[in-house]
C-alpha cells in the first residue's frame, strides 16, 4: 500500500467528513433530568453532553468565567468546573453540605462566587480563587422564597435574585449588605421567577416568568414595561446570541427558540424538542463561536498543478497551470482565481500500468522549477485498466484505461498524479507535488 495514498484522497476531498461550524456559537442547555447539552448555534445540531449525569445531577445554571465553565449540579449541591473550549472536566470546585438546593451561580465584582440555595432560601458566598466558604450574604426571610438559578450581578454592581416561590426579584447591595425588593411579587403577571437578563444597551431587564409562560420586560427602576413573548411552556433559560437575537428554552418545551430581542417576534426553532435527549430544560447559556487558530505546522508544502490535453496514441503532452488569488473556506471566491503557466508535462505510457513522465519548467514563460522526470506506475487497478491488461494496450480504442492514480513508486511516495479521461478523449491531469526548497542565501 502506498504510504501517502490516504493523503492524496483527502486532498481531493474523498475521505473528508462534514465541515464543522467553527465560527458558530455553542448553545448549552441544562437538562435537569439529563445533563448539560451542547448544540451547534447555527443549525441546532446536538453535539454532545458536557458530562454524564453521574457528575452533573440536576443540571441548573451554567456560567463562564475566563476559560472555565461553572456548572451547578443541584443533586450534589456542587459546582463542577470544565474547560470552556473542550469541556474537559477540571474539578469539583465547591461542594455544599446540608442540602441547600443550589440552583444558581454567579460572580461578583469582588471576584467571589455567589450561589443561590432554593431549599435554604439563602445566597452563599465563596472565595473565587479557592472556593472556601465566606458565609451567607442573604439570609432566609419572608421577602425571598426559593432563590433560583438566574441570580446575577447587574451593571450597578448589585445582586439580583429571582424568587421562584415569592414570584419576585430581590436585590442585594454589597456596599451596605441590605436587601430590597426590586420587582414585587406578581408585578406584570410575574409568577415563578427563573432567569434575569439585563439588556446590553442598559435600558431594561428581561425576566423569565415560568409560571405564566412569559418573558417580561421591566425598566431599570423595576416598573413593568410589557410582556415580550408568551409561550405554550414555561420559559426559564435565556441568553443573547452573537447576532443580538434572544435564545430561549423552557421546562416542558425542551427546545430552543430564537426571538427578536426587542419586539419579541418568534424567529424560529433553533433546537428541536428533546434533541439529544434533552429533558427538563432549566437554563441556557451561549458560548460565542471563535475562529480556529490555524496550526501553521499543518499548512505544509503541498502544491497542485493542473492541465488537460488530447493524447497522441500513448503520448500525452500538455501545459500545466498553477492557481493563485483566493483563500480557504468561506472566504473562497472563484472570481479571484488566477491561472498562471507553470510549464509543460509529457507522459508516455509504456503499458497499461506504466509510463515515463517528464516536465519542463525552465523557459522564460514558466515558473522556473527546472526540468526532470521519472517512471510512473499505477497505484490501484481500475475496471478500465483491468480490461486493458486482459486485452492488451494496443487493442484499446479509447483513453479510459489511462485514468486513475499514478505515482513514481515508493521512492516518490508523497506526490503523484490523478488522471481522468473525458468522453471526448481529453485527459485531465492533476499533479500533486510540493513546493521547491528555498534558494540558498
Amino acid at each position: 500500500m502506498v504510504r501517502h495514498f490516504a493523503t492524496l484522497l483527502i486532498a481531493l476531498g474523498l475521505l473528508a467528513g462534514p465541515a464543522a461550524h467553527a465560527s458558530c456559537s455553542r448553545v448549552l442547555v441544562s437538562g435537569y433530568y439529563t445533563s448539560v447539552h451542547v448544540y451547534d448555534g447555527c443549525d441546532g445540531t446536538f453535539l454532545r453532553l458536557v458530562d454524564s449525569r453521574t457528575r452533573i445531577t440536576g443540571a441548573q445554571a451554567v456560567r463562564q468565567r475566563g476559560d472555565l465553565l461553572y456548572i451547578v449540579a443541584e443533586g450534589h449541591n456542587s459546582i463542577q468546573r470544565y474547560r470552556a473550549d473542550t469541556f474537559e472536566f477540571v474539578d469539583t470546585f465547591i461542594s455544599v453540605g446540608g442540602n441547600p438546593g443550589i440552583t444558581g451561580v454567579t460572580f461578583g465584582p469582588d471576584g467571589d462566587v455567589y450561589l443561590g440555595g432554593y431549599n435554604s432560601g439563602t445566597v452563599l458566598r465563596f472565595d473565587g480563587t479557592t472556593g472556601a466558604p465566606k458565609g451567607e450574604v442573604v439570609s432566609r426571610s419572608g421577602t425571598l422564597g426559593g432563590p433560583d438559578n438566574g441570580l446575577v450581578f447587574g451593571p450597578d454592581g448589585k445582586l439580583y435574585i429571582p424568587g421562584y416561590d415569592t414570584n419576585n426579584v430581590v436585590r442585594w447591595n454589597p456596599a451596605t449588605g441590605q436587601t430590597d425588593v426590586f420587582i414585587p411579587g406578581g408585578r406584570g403577571g410575574l409568577r415563578h421567577t427563573r432567569n434575569i437578563l439585563f439588556e446590553p444597551d442598559g435600558t431594561g431587564v428581561l425576566v423569565s416568568s415560568e409560571g405564566s409562560g412569559q418573558i417580561l420586560r421591566f425598566n431599570l427602576d423595576g416598573s413593568f414595561d410589557k410582556a415580550l413573548t408568551s409561550f405554550g411552556y414555561g420559559p426559564n433559560g435565556m441568553d443573547y446570541d452573537s447576532d443580538g437575537t434572544l435564545l430561549v428554552t423552557g421546562f416542558g418545551g425542551d427546545l430552543v427558540e430564537r426571538l427578536d430581542a426587542k419586539s419579541g417576534a418568534r424567529l424560529g426553532i433553533v433546537v428541536s424538542a428533546r434533541a439529544g435527549g434533552l429533558s427538563g430544560a432549566t437554563f441556557l447559556t451561549v458560548l460565542p463561536g471563535t475562529a480556529p487558530v490555524v496550526d501553521q505546522a499543518q499548512v505544509g508544502t503541498q502544491y497542485w498543478l493542473t492541465g488537460a490535453g488530447m493524447p497522441d496514441s500513448r503520448t500525452l503532452d500538455l501545459e500545466l497551470l498553477s492557481s493563485h488569488g483566493t483563500t480557504f473556506g468561506d472566504a473562497f471566491d472563484p472570481t479571484e482565481v488566477v491561472d498562471r503557466r507553470w510549464g509543460d508535462l509529457n507522459i508516455t505510457f509504456t503499458g497499461c500500468d506504466s509510463a515515463q513522465m517528464s516536465w519542463q519548467s525552465s523557459a522564460e514563460d514558466t515558473a522556473g522549477f527546472g526540468d526532470g522526470g521519472y517512471p510512473l506506475q499505477r497505484i490501484a487497478t481500475t475496471a478500465a485498466s483491468a480490461r486493458c491488461n486482459a486485452e492488451g494496450v494496443d487493442a484499446q480504442d479509447s483513453n479510459d484505461w489511462m485514468a486513475g492514480s499514478w505515482y513514481g513508486g515508493p521512492g516518490r511516495s508523497g506526490e503523484g498524479f490523478f488522471l481522468d479521461a473525458l468522453a471526448n478523449g481529453v485527459v485531465v491531469v492533476a499533479f500533486f507535488t510540493h513546493r521547491p526548497a528555498p534558494a540558498a542565501p
